[in-house]
């Protein structure tokens, strides 16, 4: 039998990475949909009271789809968890990308940290509350992520500490200052948004955690490239 020329077969082999790409949209598509409808079980029902079954249901697919993609329910759960944590590495690096000033990097991952949470108030809410049914291996991945991610947090502080725009308190514990502040929206979200909105909520916040945090010199900088100023309700 006569080879293929070769033309052909740089045309076939062409159409392959465009097959894969929409094959592994489609698996992440379907991905996202198990999670929405275990949310929507876990929130309803709770966690020991969801089975499978009700997951699929919730979801649209069936309960063989959900094992194509998690062992159990457990790690259902995990896996929930853990995409809110694989968010925040994605997304600060990225609202840093192009961003040199340290204060400037400081208030742009401050804000892409709140964002995330807000894009995920109900996995956010869940987390917190089902996290203690996971093992410890589990637990201690989770954890780890938190640090990671935390650390893009905290490498911005020490870049404005070295640059004199910050006191250098405790670093860490300043870092806890934005991460907690943040988690406050989705955990006591029930009536923050009945008393103020996202955008203002986050940039009043990080505004009033930054001014604690401010020398005297990253006050005078800070006027050259404040992103957290509201906008004139007059």
């Amino acid at each position: 039998m006569a080879r293929k020329p070769s033309s052909d077969l740089t045309k076939s082999s062409s159409r392959r990475p465009v097959k894969q790409g929409k094959r592994q949209q489609n698996m992440e598509q379907k991905r996202q949909q198990i999670f929405s409808g275990a949310l929507a079980c876990f929130e309803k029902n709770g966690y020991y009271k969801t089975t499978v079954n009700d997951i699929a249901n919730a979801a649209g697919v069936s309960a063989g789809s959900v094992y194509q993609y998690f062992v159990d329910k457990q790690d259902l759960m995990f896996q929930v968890i853990l995409d809110i944590l694989e968010a925040y590495n994605r997304d600060l690096p990225k609202a840093l990308a192009d961003v040199t000033d340290p204060l400037e990097r400081l208030q742009s991952a401050g804000i892409a940290y709140f964002k995330v949470v807000n894009n995920r108030i109900s996995a956010s809410l869940f987390s917190y509350r089902e996290s203690k049914s996971l093992n410890r291996e589990q637990l201690v991945t989770l954890k780890s992520k938190e640090l990671q991610t935390n650390s893009i947090i905290l490498s911005c502080i020490e870049d404005c500490i070295e640059a004199g725009y910050i006191r250098d308190i405790h670093p860490e514990m300043q870092t806890y200052w934005i991460v907690t502040a943040a988690h406050s929206w989705s955990l006591k979200n029930w009536r923050l948004r009945d008393i103020t909105n996202f955008e203002e909520y986050t940039k009043l916040t990080l505004s009033n955690i930054l001014n604690g945090m401010l020398t005297e010199s990253g006050k005078e900088h800070l006027k050259t490239c404040n992103l957290l100023t509201l906008p004139d309700k007059g």
